[in-house]
């Protein structure tokens, strides 16, 4: 398109269909907001396994899905503070958020030395967001569910994962766009500090990404540790591990006070 002209009259009308142009860019990307914005903030729900012959005692863990925002460390506290000191495993899928948010959440989650494995859970009976839903009276959880390495960690989510005590994402998952500088030379020390705290070994980590074109595959974020597992979700999940002795504290047994 020509903007400039000799011609009053075109570049009047050039100008227009410029204007025009940027008016139809605008639009086009607030219609892509909801698209975006679709995740809401990270909310966190305890699930109970449905696997076939677990009961009485079936692994549980942590539903950790959507954008990680400032209040979300707060909304895990507060959900550890339920659970009473049991350590159970979070499920997480997120495509990111709050860089801080995400590294006070990390910082939680290793102080409470849980682990973390990137995957999807498919609730069974009362779906995450249902409210009065009565499907799952007697079953001894409000939620019941199957955890699969399905989804991705992006962005900031990748912060989260650093800080289980077992990170995992199998295959199935994906874990990319790892942040490693930060929007000044203040944020990206503190970003570096935190890898630090974490074990993850930025400065290889810097490097493999370079190497990559920024996707490292899940061998080489082994190799930096930032997972310690490339094994599916249910090496924290699967009702296999509750039959060892003793059994993973995430694993708990079903009795008639749970009814009460």
């Amino acid at each position: 398109m020509r903007v400039w002209s000799s011609s009053p009259g075109v570049a009047k009308l050039d100008l227009r269909s410029v204007l025009a142009l940027i008016c139809l860019l605008v639009a086009g990307l607030l219609l892509e907001r909801p698209a975006m914005a679709a995740e809401e903030e990270m909310r966190f729900v305890v699930v109970r396994s449905n696997q076939d012959g677990c009961e009485p005692t079936c692994p549980e863990w942590i539903s950790a899905t959507g954008t990680i925002g400032p209040k979300t460390p707060a909304l895990l506290k507060a959900t550890l503070k339920t659970l009473a000191g049991r350590k159970l495993p979070l499920v997480l899928r997120s495509p990111g958020g709050d860089i801080a948010a995400a590294m006070a959440l990390g910082r939680l989650i290793r102080k409470n030395q849980l682990s973390v494995a990137v995957g999807t859970t498919m609730f069974f009976g009362c779906q995450r967001d249902e409210k009065n839903c009565t499907a799952n009276d007697g079953k001894g959880a409000d939620y019941i569910g199957k955890a699969v390495s399905l989804g991705a960690c992006s962005q900031a989510c990748t912060l989260v994962l650093a800080a289980g005590k077992r990170r995992i994402a199998g295959e199935g998952t994906l874990v990319e766009d790892i942040p490693t500088l930060g929007g000044n030379e203040r944020e990206t020390r503190k970003l570096v500090a935190y890898y630090g705290e974490m074990g993850v070994r930025y400065q290889s980590l810097v490097e493999r990404l370079r190497d990559t074109g920024g996707n490292p595959g899940h061998y080489d974020l082994s190799t930096v540790l930032l997972l310690t597992s490339t094994l599916p979700v249910g090496q924290l999940v699967d009702a296999v591990i509750c039959r060892g002795t003793p059994a993973p504290d995430n694993c708990r047994v079903f009795t008639t006070m749970d009814l009460e």
